[in-house]
């Protein structure tokens, strides 16, 4: 069995700079909190998107347990739109009432899962009978376990914080549980 815990970024104040976002003070004093969730659960590996948020998220856990962040573009968050959109709420909620619609220059659903599936399958495989923490964001996290389980869809990805834990068992590809760590 593999557990997977997927820690959803701290708080950050928004810039159209998706990759330099840095955490807010407030987002690195939760960032240093969850060191103490993970103090008695041996990790193996730490992996992140690029974006500094989530990077910024998972790395005091990761100088505690002495390991590196492994960086990946694929755990990137979703690209909604090549341009800022004009009604964020609308936006989300079409893509995700629409599957397979994008708009111009983002990604729609389908086209974000093909992206990050396949780097959680080879995680799977790599790492199985370990414990592995992931640094991720909110919408590529909800599609990810929406592959898995279609009950993750548009309503538990806005019921998620910053920061967040949600732990996935495997066996082998197979999810057998999904559970949100609380403090």
């Amino acid at each position: 069995m593999i557990s997977i815990y997927f820690v959803r970024h701290a708080h950050s104040h928004y810039t159209p700079d998706e990759y330099n976002r840095p955490l807010s003070e407030e987002g690195w004093k939760e960032a240093y909190k969850l060191v103490k969730v993970f103090d008695t659960i041996h990790i193996q590996a730490v992996y992140a998107s690029c974006y500094k948020r989530a990077i910024e998220t998972v790395q005091p856990i990761a100088e505690s347990k002495e390991l590196l962040i492994i960086q990946d573009e694929t755990l990137n968050e979703r690209v909604l739109a090549k341009d800022s959109v004009a009604d964020f709420a609308s936006a989300i909620s079409k893509v995700w009432a629409e599957p397979t619609f994008s708009f111009d220059g983002g990604e729609s659903n389908v086209m974000a899962q093909k992206r990050v599936i396949p780097t959680i399958e080879k995680l799977l495989d790599r790492h199985q009978n370990e414990n592995i923490i992931i640094g991720t964001h909110g919408n590529i996290l909800t599609l990810l376990l929406n592959h898995f389980d279609k009950r993750y869809d548009i309503t538990f990805w806005q019921s998620l914080k910053m920061p967040d834990i949600i732990v996935a068992k495997f066996e082998g590809s197979e999810l057998l549980s999904i559970e949100r760590l609380t403090e």
